[in-house]
């Protein structure tokens, strides 16, 4: 046995200490984590990216090594990974600054999500984690929205809501994909559609602001919040009285709708959950305006017709084929005596 198979059997977790090492690993990950952000001032980024990405690859290792016992890992597989995406997130945002790059900066947002993204989406294909392939699939849309301002630097918030558009479509078509194979990845999926479209609201809601005041491609984050939080909370205490735009209303009342109706069928709680969000979100859109006309009438007209297609009455069911046959004789058990 060579050496490095020796330091992979001696990093394997044992099946029965897992729920131990999943623990340590989540205190690891947050300790070090708190390290990185006391230490940026103090430690040059060299010693971080040491640090940090030393913890993220054994955290990576356990998690890779951990036995394989049968289509889905166990819990603590997934613990153990989830630990490691801040971890290896930091670090390579430390290996950015050592290089010169700004971690503020779109660029680095861009290479550093879309290596992250890449990566969990690799995992949740190999170990069959469920929670990798959510995390990677959100870190890969905020890759593409990331690399799109660091391409064009937009003033308005227009290609992120397409973007946002783009990422519900694939994450709704590799969960319909899924859904029979691979569930518990197609519910994941479904979860970023949902994630996507609460996303989608935000930028529909703000976006008028935000663009008019062009803070879109301003740096801080900061700014952007505080902008955002005026615009999405008016002084006056009252929804804007300019409605969103139908269509971006309409994605996201079909999203909120088709989460809800496939937590249903499925029983899912958690695209159910994230549905009822993503239609109060769509509640918020929809306000505005003032007028009975369009939202809350053909949301309650087609309410309306599908309880009473519900309530319609039906007639009986013919009796079945055999309702007149003459039961079986029944039989005593044999060998029950004393």
């Amino acid at each position: 046995m060579s050496a490095w198979e020796r330091a992979a059997e001696r990093l394997r977790p044992l099946p029965f200490r897992g729920d131990l090492i999943a623990a340590g690993a989540v205190a690891l990950a947050v300790g070090v984590a708190l390290l990185d952000v006391r230490m940026r001032g103090a430690w040059a980024s060299g010693v971080r990216v040491a640090v940090v990405g030393a913890v993220a690859a054994l955290l990576l290792a356990l998690g890779w090594l951990a036995p394989r016992e049968g289509p889905a890992p166990r819990a603590y597989v997934s613990t153990i990974l989830l630990a490691a995406f801040p971890l290896t997130a930091l670090g390579l945002l430390d290996l950015a600054d050592a290089l010169g790059g700004g971690t503020g900066a779109a660029g680095t947002l861009a290479w550093v999500s879309a290596a992250v993204g890449a990566l969990y989406l690799g995992l949740g294909a190999r170990r069959g984690s469920a929670a990798c392939t959510l995390l990677g699939a959100l870190a890969l849309a905020w890759a593409a929205m990331s690399a799109w301002r660091w391409a064009f630097e937009p003033a308005a918030v227009t290609p992120y809501e397409w973007i946002a558009l783009a990422a519900i479509v694939l994450a709704g078509l590799g969960a319909v994909v899924l859904r029979d194979r691979r569930r518990a990845h197609a519910v994941a999926l479904a979860n970023v559609a949902g994630v996507a479209a609460l996303a989608l609201a935000y930028l529909v809601q703000t976006g008028p602001v935000l663009g008019a005041r062009g803070v879109v491609a301003a740096d801080g984050g900061t700014r952007i919040a505080h902008e955002a939080w005026t615009a999405a909370v008016p002084v006056g205490g009252g929804p804007a009285e300019a409605s969103a735009p139908w269509g971006w209303t309409l994605v996201v009342a079909a999203v909120g709708f088709g989460l809800v109706a496939y937590g249903a069928v499925d029983r899912e709680r958690g695209p159910a959950w994230l549905g009822a969000a993503v239609l109060a979100a769509f509640g918020v859109l929809a306000a505005g305006g003032g007028a009975i006309l369009w939202w809350p009438l053909l949301l309650a007209a087609a309410g309306g017709v599908a309880v009473a297609a519900g309530l319609r009455p039906t007639d009986p069911a013919p009796p079945p084929p055999d309702a007149d046959a003459t039961p079986a004789p029944a039989r005593p058990l044999r060998g029950t005596g004393p």
